[in-house]
């Protein structure tokens, strides 16, 4: 077997197993974000009755910010990733970065980038 078939067969395992890390990135991120839902419901009705800006800490749970942010950006990672997987699959299979970018909205020099950035 050459080394350019194992990386053919390689391919699409390092796509599915991308796609299931991106999977869990966006289920964490729902859960934070349906926080964050809650959290806003809960300092709107703090407002309306009457309640100040300053006891927003005790009304809301603090860390929710940053456990936000930090899934956003698992999120982004999970996601940048799995398009790397996935365009280098196309490319493997005969793709133009032209077309892989014309099929995805985006340039040919931005698929060429995704493709040959390190691991």
């Amino acid at each position: 077997m050459t080394p350019s078939e194992g990386t053919l067969r390689a391919l699409p395992r390092r796509y599915l197993a991308s796609l299931d890390l991106l999977e869990a990135a966006s289920q964490e991120l729902k859960q934070h974000l349906d926080e964050a839902t809650a959290a806003r419901s809960v300092v709107r009705r703090h407002l309306r009755e009457g309640g100040d800006v300053g006891a927003f800490a005790q009304v809301i749970e603090p860390g929710l910010r940053s456990a936000l942010s930090s899934a956003l950006d698992n999120f982004e990672r999970a996601r940048h990733h799995a398009q790397r997987q996935l365009f280098l699959l196309m490319r493997a299979e005969g793709f133009s970065m032209s077309a892989i970018g014309e099929t995805w909205g985006i340039s040919r020099q931005l698929v060429s980038r995704l493709i040959n950035e390190p691991d």
